[in-house]
């Protein structure tokens, strides 16, 4: 997300320096604005066309995690988004159970390492799903055509 808020940086710099130039053209064209004269007011402006983040909690992610997520969406400009993936791994934890007749749990409440491991992973690819799937429908949320390139964090 900070890269991206550099690069509307330089974008709305470039664009505001040469209004009729090459970089505001495609800065109207991916912002779908027909307006030629168009170029964004600040980085946040373009921020907010461009850039969606989201934050995908659980029950066992802290309210510090959300809370700098949402503080760094704020100072970039980004259309930011809150998803708690709870209800998605208990809903996979429930099918596992029902087909096998057991129930994983973390190490920290008895499981072993395979257990442990394999719960963490799940969140990751929930994660990783859950970010493709929003990826395709916000534009359809927010009014807009189209999709969004999804970038992830390492622990995604």
């Amino acid at each position: 997300a900070t890269i991206v808020g550099c690069m509307t940086e330089m974008v709305t710099k470039a664009s505001q320096v040469d209004p009729t130039g090459f970089v505001a053209s495609e800065c109207r064209r991916v912002c779908r604005k027909e307006d030629n004269d168009w170029v964004p007011k600040s980085p946040k402006e373009l921020a907010n066309h461009v850039l969606h983040t989201s934050y995908m909690g659980t029950l066992n992610s802290s309210q510090a995690t959300k809370s700098r997520a949402q503080r760094l969406a704020g100072s970039i400009g980004s259309y930011h988004i809150s998803i708690e993936i709870d209800i998605v791994v208990e809903a996979l934890l429930k099918m596992f159970s029902i087909v096998t007749g057991k129930t994983p749990r973390y190490s920290s409440q008895g499981g072993n390492m395979s257990e442990d491991l394999a719960l963490q992973n799940i969140q990751a690819r929930v994660r990783m799903v859950t970010a493709y799937f929003f990826a395709q429908l916000l534009p359809w949320v927010r009014g807009r055509s189209g999709f969004l390139l999804v970038l992830g964090s390492a622990n995604v």
